[in-house]
């Protein structure tokens, strides 16, 4: 290293999607004796994650732009000027690291204005919308997985960043021998669907299976009023590792870095992908996440109990060690880029 840059901006703005893998590469650099500026809102979920995770903490103020009011447009705008005022101190000897969504923008823009290295990731096949504004722009895109198109850039697959206890349960599952243990899985987004189809199941499913619902904080009291005897019903999770090696099957839908997540752990998968996603990504990293690993996709149009039964049933049947196709050193592979420019 010729310290030629004294540290490294991360964007880890966002939904859990953003803030888990760059949280994953901050620690990473930080385990290089690297100083890493983890960027984040204050009161959001991205500060606990860095708190958690003992990152050094900056913050900005910026607001989602797509599918906004005009009010709520003008709010992102004042935001991403006053984010980007913020940074300049600290941009002016620093490289940029970004994960995507509206968080990535001041980092991307005060990196440009300073041209300074900017480095991108974009963990879906089909990327973001800041992602494709400046892939051309960045020193390097890391893909988490193989674009559907590549847009004109420099870019590389590293596959997603992924915490380390999912690591520890990327071995062949064993099926539970009395019971049959399913667990849906709903994300962020599009979750009281799974919750909707999870509590329709009970009465569809022979008994000896059981059902584990982490229904999100939004349902669960009325996810909780509908279980019965074999369901076990929870909010939220820190350890859904903990879950996920204790299940048969996973329901669960398709945002990459929980479909990558899951993959880890070697376990059958139902992906449902959340049909209102940007760009409908979440159907193409299923539609991959198929290739890969154990899994299956059916569209949320086509959902229905009795077909999730039928699938749920013939995947328990089925005598299949399927090792999923995934790598385990992405924040090792995008540490080694970046240290490259230090």
């Amino acid at each position: 290293m010729n310290n030629k840059y004294q540290k490294v901006i991360i964007s880890g703005v966002g939904t859990g999607g953003h803030y888990f893998p760059a949280a994953v590469v901050a620690r990473e650099l930080f385990k290089r004796d690297i100083e890493v500026l983890f960027l984040v809102r204050r009161g959001y979920h991205e500060e606990k994650v860095a708190r958690h995770y003992g990152l050094n903490i900056f913050y900005i103020k910026i607001h989602p732009f797509y599918g906004k009011s005009v009010f709520r447009k003008m709010i992102f705008i004042v935001s991403l000027l006053y984010s980007i005022y913020k940074l300049h101190s600290v941009t002016k000897d620093a490289l940029g690291l970004t994960f995507g969504g509206f968080g990535s923008l001041p980092v991307i823009i005060s990196c440009l204005l300073h041209r300074r290295p900017l480095y991108m990731f974009e963990p879906n096949r089909i990327p973001g919308r800041a992602t494709k504004m400046f892939f051309s722009k960045a020193r390097k895109v890391f893909l988490g997985l193989p674009l559907m198109t590549v847009p004109k850039g420099n870019s590389m697959v590293t596959g997603i960043p992924i915490r380390e206890d999912f690591k520890h349960i990327s071995k062949p599952y064993a099926k539970l021998v009395q019971r049959k243990r399913i667990l849906f899985y709903g994300g962020s987004q599009g979750a009281q669907k799974l919750n909707n189809l999870a509590v329709e199941l009970q009465a569809i499913l022979p008994q000896e299976y059981e059902i584990v619902i982490i229904s999100g904080e939004r349902d669960y009291e009325w996810v909780y009023s509908k279980r019965n005897g074999r369901t076990r019903v929870i909010p939220f999770t820190l350890s859904p590792w903990d879950e996920i090696e204790n299940a048969d099957i996973i329901v669960s839908r398709s945002g990459a870095l929980a479909g990558y997540e899951i993959l880890s752990s070697n376990r059958p998968v139902i992906f449902i992908p959340f049909p209102f996603a940007v760009d409908n990504h979440q159907y193409y990293n299923a539609e991959f996440f198929t290739r890969i690993g154990n899994a299956v996709v059916i569209r949320e149009r086509d959902v229905t109990g009795n077909l999730i039964a039928e699938k749920i049933i013939d995947l328990i049947k089925r005598d299949v060690q399927k090792k999923a196709c995934i790598t385990f050193d992405a924040e090792q592979r995008i540490a080694d880029m970046i240290l490259r420019e230090m």
